[in-house]
């Protein structure tokens, strides 16, 4: 499936409060989001970048089978207080599919963009990642910790159980053949929960329509590999986990094993949310993410 076009250019555990009523901030249609593609080893990514130039650089990583503009309900409010770095992961939006996407390793994702922060001369920065986002988050801080101030991992794991990787081997083969579009029926079970936004299934439609077949297959087949477990205990920068109630992607055992596992963490758990925590709490989401890596000192 070809890519079609986006409006960019140029080519500690405390729950967090109830929200008895979310008010998602989600639009229902793409808008413009400036960026870049860069040329990697592994092929080229679109990197967006927007915000306050003179604040600290937040990376953030979306999950599988959608792509960066899953963070556009939360850019308002990030872009005070950060310069943005929102990539697409490779596969998905704008960025290229690799070829040999049937061996790709979270850690492929994680190469792909330590290459792209080199050409635009990023050195420190934050990292948050969602779902599959948290998974590469981890890996490239294993690679690069020097270089990370601070880490948010969103309603993700180190680690999938046996159930959900089962699952994974399941997609990874139906999506070689099966068109992207498909993922539609996938995600709104996987995305059920309450506070999602009106309208959903329609901003769905823009969210999973930008990939390949070989990105999404690629995709779940590295994150039924991956196992980030061993090098998290070397992992000491603060770390806020995000886990929702309600999520039924990943399963409680494998998100709460991240606070265990971390040794400088905290832990925030939302009680009325599921899997789509970004889209149906992005506001309070923000906040959260805003106070977490503000209370974090300069290098």
């Amino acid at each position: 499936m070809g890519h079609a076009r986006l409006d960019c250019e140029p080519f500690q555990a405390n729950p967090s409060p109830v929200s008895t009523t979310p008010k998602p901030s989600f639009p229902s249609m793409p808008p413009p989001w400036p960026g870049v593609q860069l040329y990697v080893p592994g092929g080229r990514i679109f990197m967006r970048r927007s915000g306050n130039p003179g604040g600290p650089k937040l990376l953030l990583l979306h999950g599988w089978a959608v792509h960066g503009g899953m963070y556009q309900g939360m850019r308002d409010a990030l872009e005070e207080h950060f310069e943005l770095l929102v990539p697409d992961l490779r596969g998905h939006g704008y960025s290229a599919t690799p070829s040999r996407s049937a061996h790709w390793k979270i850690e492929h994702f994680a190469d792909d963009l330590i290459a792209g922060l080199d050409q635009l001369g990023v050195d420190q920065f934050h990292l948050g990642g969602y779902s599959m986002g948290g998974f590469v988050a981890l890996a490239l801080a294993q690679k690069v910790p020097d270089r990370i101030r601070g880490i948010a991992i969103m309603c993700s794991a180190a680690r999938q159980t046996e159930q959900v990787r089962r699952n994974l081997v399941a997609a990874q083969a139906a999506f070689r053949v099966l068109p992207p579009t498909m993922m539609q029926f996938i995600s709104k079970r996987l995305l059920a929960g309450p506070g999602s936004p009106e309208g959903f299934a329609r901003i769905l439609q823009w969210l999973l329509g930008y990939n390949t077949r070989g990105g999404i297959s690629g995709a779940a087949g590295a994150m039924r590999r991956a196992d980030l477990r061993e090098g998290l205990a070397n992992l000491h920068h603060p770390t806020l986990v995000v886990t929702a109630e309600h999520d039924t992607a990943i399963p409680r055992r494998s998100s709460h094993e991240l606070v265990d596992l971390l040794p400088n963490v905290t832990h925030r758990h939302w009680e009325d949310a599921g899997h789509a925590l970004v889209a149906s709490h992005g506001d309070e989401l923000s906040q959260e993410l805003i106070a977490f890596f503000s209370g974090i000192s300069s290098p």
